[in-house]
């Protein structure tokens, strides 16, 4: 079932099988302007996690991700994705540039940009 134009609950599910599934609309809204720039289809490494799970992959307590505000999509060329996000959303979001993914959040405030490829 979908609960975006281009996302499933499915593919948001906290990857230790415990039922989180949620995410936040916005997100979903940003992730579906990476699916469009990417036309591809692309399935996220990672969406909402559990506390427990966040905490046992070492991610720290500012996580986006049990909040389900988080998601890291696997892109093919994760710079020109990165760099379309802080152009279209200059003045807000949390973009993170990896080497095979872009992590989005729509944590509330100021912009935050980090990484390199």
């Amino acid at each position: 079932m979908k609960i975006s134009k281009h996302f499933t609950r499915e593919e948001m599910a906290c990857n230790c099988g415990c039922g989180l599934d949620s995410m936040d609309i916005e997100t979903l809204m940003v992730a579906d302007v990476v699916r469009d720039f990417e036309d591809n289809s692309i399935t996220p490494s990672s969406a909402a996690r559990c506390f427990p799970y966040n905490l046992h992959i070492g991610s720290n307590d500012g996580s986006q991700h049990p909040r389900c505000r988080g998601m890291d999509l696997p892109v093919k060329d994760p710079q020109a994705t990165y760099n379309m996000l802080c152009k279209r959303y200059p003045d807000k979001y949390g973009f993170g540039l990896y080497r095979t993914f872009v992590h989005v959040d729509t944590k509330s405030g100021p912009a935050r940009r980090w990484g390199s490829v």
